[in-house]
C-alpha cells in the first residue's frame, strides 16, 4: 500500500499537468469559431491567395519578415482557408509549444515546479488570446521554447556538441524570420552566454562560431528588414506630417497611446497575468500576489546570482532595448517574455518553498497565481465576442441592389469585408476612399502594408464624380479616431439621403470606441 501511494504522488504531477493540457487544448480546439478575424488577420488570409512568388513580393511591402506566411501559405493548400482552418495552424503551434515548455520546465525545476510553470503557461490569459490569433506570435513562441532549450544547454549545462550549436543558430535564425523583435531577444541570450562564458576561451569561442553562423543565416535578410524598416519611417513621416496639414483628412489624433509608459506598463502586467480585473478593487487583489511573486524574481536574479531569472533578465533588457527603440509599446510585442517569466515565477515559488522561514508564503503564493491564471484564463475562454463582419455583410446583402456600391472610408476595412464576402459568395461593386486598398498597394514600389493620407481634394473629387440617382454603402471602420468618414458624410447628405443602418452591438468594442467600432451608412443621392 505504501509503495502503491508513492508511485501515485510521484506521477501526480504528470496527471495534474497532462488535465491542464487537455482542458487548455480542447478549449482551444473548440473555439476556433468562436470569435472573428480581425483586421491584422484577414490581411494573413489575403496573402494565402497569392501566387507564390507575388506572395514573397508582397511580404515584402510588410512590416514583418516573410517566414510565417510562406509556412501559412502552405497550410492553406494542405489544410484549407476557412476560419476554422487559419487558426488551427496557431493552435496546433500553442498545443506543440505547452509540450516543449513542460519539457523545458521539468529539466530545469525538476517535475514539481517544472509542472507549475507548464500549468501557468498553459493557462497563460494573453496566450490563450494570441494562440486563436492568424499571426506570427505563436510560431515564434514555439520557435523561442525550442532555442531555450538549446541554450540552456550550451550556457548552464555546458554541452560543447557541434550539433548543439548549429541547431542554436538555426532557430535564432528562424527568430529573426518570423518577427524582427527576435533580434532584440538575442541580443538578451547573446548577453546572457558572454556572461556565462567570461575568461573561458572554449566558450567564448563556441559564442563567437554561433554568433558568426546565425549572422551568415539572416544575412540574406537584412536587405530587406532595411527596406520594411524605411518603408515603415517614410508612411509614419506622412502620417505625422498629415496631423498638422489643414489639407489632410488623415488621423484626428496622434496614435501614441501604445507608446506611453503607462501603456507599457499595462502590457508588461496583462503578460505577467493580471486578470481578471475589471474593476480597481479586483485589479489590486490579483496584483498583490503577482507583484510579491515579481520581485522575488528581481530578488533572485540581482542577489542571488539565480539562472532562470538572471536569463529573464538578460532577456528582458534585450526586449526593452527593443521597445524603445522601435517604439513597440502593444502587449503583443512583449509576448514572448511569457516562457521565461512563468520559469521565473515558478522558480521563486520553489525558492520560498524549499525554505523552512519562507515555505507557508511560497504554498500561498503558488495557489494565488494560479488561481489568478485560472481566472484569467476561464476569463477569455467564456466572455462572450460578436460578429460585426459578418453582421455588417448579411445587412449589405440583404439591402444591396445591383448598380449599388460599396465605399470604404479607412481603405484597410476593405480586406476584412473582402474576406467574409467571399465566404458568403456575395461580390458587391467596391472601391476605396479615395481607391481600392489593392489599387493603393500596387502603386507602391512594394506591394503590401499601410494607406494614403487622405486629402481634402481627394474627397472633393470622389464625391464631385459620385454618380447621380444611385446608391452607395458606406463602410465606417474605426470611426473613433479616422476623421475622413465625418468629411465624407457630411459632403455626401448635401448629394442626398444618409441613412445609417442598425447593426448588431459588438462585444468586443472597447469603450474608447464612442462612436462604435464598425457602421454601416446607405447614402441614396440625387
Amino acid at each position: 500500500m505504501r509503495d502503491r501511494s508513492t508511485s501515485v504522488w510521484k506521477e501526480s504531477p504528470f496527471l495534474l499537468f497532462g488535465l491542464v493540457f487537455l482542458v487548455s487544448a480542447c478549449f482551444k480546439l473548440l473555439l476556433l469559431g468562436s470569435r472573428e478575424l480581425w483586421l491584422d488577420e484577414t490581411y494573413s488570409a489575403f496573402t494565402t491567395h497569392l501566387g507564390f512568388r507575388q506572395l514573397l513580393h508582397f511580404t515584402a511591402g510588410d512590416v514583418h519578415p516573410p517566414l510565417f506566411s510562406v509556412l501559412l501559405w502552405i497550410w492553406v493548400r494542405l489544410v484549407g482557408e476557412t476560419q476554422t482552418h487559419l487558426r488551427l495552424f496557431s493552435v496546433l503551434l500553442n498545443i506543440g509549444s505547452m509540450a516543449a515548455m513542460f519539457l523545458l520546465a521539468r529539466r530545469i525545476l525538476g517535475t514539481r515546479f517544472g509542472v507549475l510553470a507548464s500549468i501557468l503557461f498553459a493557462f497563460s490569459p494573453m496566450l490563450f488570446v494570441y494562440s486563436l490569433e492568424v499571426r506570427n506570435y505563436m510560431l515564434f513562441i514555439f520557435v523561442l521554447i525550442g532555442l531555450l532549450s538549446v541554450h540552456w544547454a550550451v550556457t548552464l549545462e555546458h554541452n560543447r556538441s557541434k550539433t548543439l550549436l548549429v541547431a542554436y543558430s538555426l532557430l535564432a535564425a528562424a527568430l529573426f524570420y518570423i518577427h524582427y523583435v527576435g533580434v532584440f531577444i538575442l541580443l538578451g541570450l547573446f548577453a546572457h552566454w558572454l556572461f556565462c562564458s567570461t575568461f573561458v576561451r572554449e566558450r567564448l569561442t563556441a559564442l563567437g562560431l554561433t554568433t558568426v553562423f546565425t549572422l551568415l543565416l539572416v544575412a540574406p535578410g537584412i536587405p530587406l528588414a532595411l527596406t520594411q524598416y524605411h518603408l515603415k519611417i517614410q508612411l509614419d513621416r506622412e502620417l505625422k506630417r498629415s496631423n498638422h496639414d489643414p489639407g489632410a483628412l488623415s488621423y484626428g489624433q496622434e496614435i501614441t497611446a501604445h507608446h506611453s509608459p503607462v501603456a507599457l506598463a499595462k502590457s508588461v502586467a496583462i503578460v505577467a497575468g493580471f486578470y481578471p480585473a475589471k474593476s480597481p478593487a479586483l485589479f489590486l487583489l490579483c496584483a498583490f500576489p503577482l507583484a510579491v511573486t515579481l520581485a522575488g524574481v528581481a530578488f533572485l536574479w540581482l542577489v542571488q546570482g539565480d539562472p532562470v531569472c538572471r536569463l529573464l533578465g538578460f532577456v528582458s533588457m534585450g526586449m526593452t532595448v527593443g521597445v524603445l527603440l522601435l517604439h513597440l509599446g502593444n502587449t503583443r510585442y512583449i509576448l514572448p517574455l511569457v516562457p521565461l517569466l512563468v520559469l521565473a515565477i515558478a522558480r521563486v515559488l520553489q525558492y520560498w518553498t524549499d525554505s523552512i522561514r519562507w515555505h507557508a508564503l511560497g504554498l500561498v503564493m503558488a495557489v494565488c497565481v494560479v488561481c489568478i491564471y485560472c481566472a484569467g484564463f476561464s476569463r477569455q475562454a467564456l466572455r462572450p465576442h460578436g460578429h460585426p463582419w459578418q453582421n455588417l455583410v448579411n445587412a449589405l446583402q440583404r439591402n444591396y441592389h445591383r448598380g449599388d456600391k460599396v465605399v470604404f472610408d479607412a481603405l484597410y476595412a476593405q480586406v476584412p469585408f473582402d474576406y467574409y464576402a467571399r465566404h458568403q459568395n456575395f461580390q458587391p461593386e467596391e472601391t476605396g476612399f479615395p481607391i481600392s486598398i489593392y489599387d493603393w498597394w500596387t502603386r507602391q514600389s512594394f506591394e503590401g502594408w499601410g494607406g494614403p493620407v487622405v486629402k481634402q481634394q481627394d474627397l472633393n473629387q470622389f464625391v464631385a464624380t459620385a454618380p447621380p440617382s444611385k446608391t452607395l454603402w458606406v463602410v465606417l471602420y474605426e470611426t473613433y479616431y479616422y476623421d475622413p468618414h465625418e468629411a465624407l458624410l457630411e459632403q455626401l447628405r448635401r448629394r442626398g439621403q444618409v441613412t445609417e443602418i442598425d447593426l448588431p452591438p459588438d462585444p468586443d468594442a472597447q469603450p474608447s470606441e464612442e462612436d462604435g467600432h464598425l457602421r454601416l451608412v446607405r447614402v441614396s443621392l440625387q
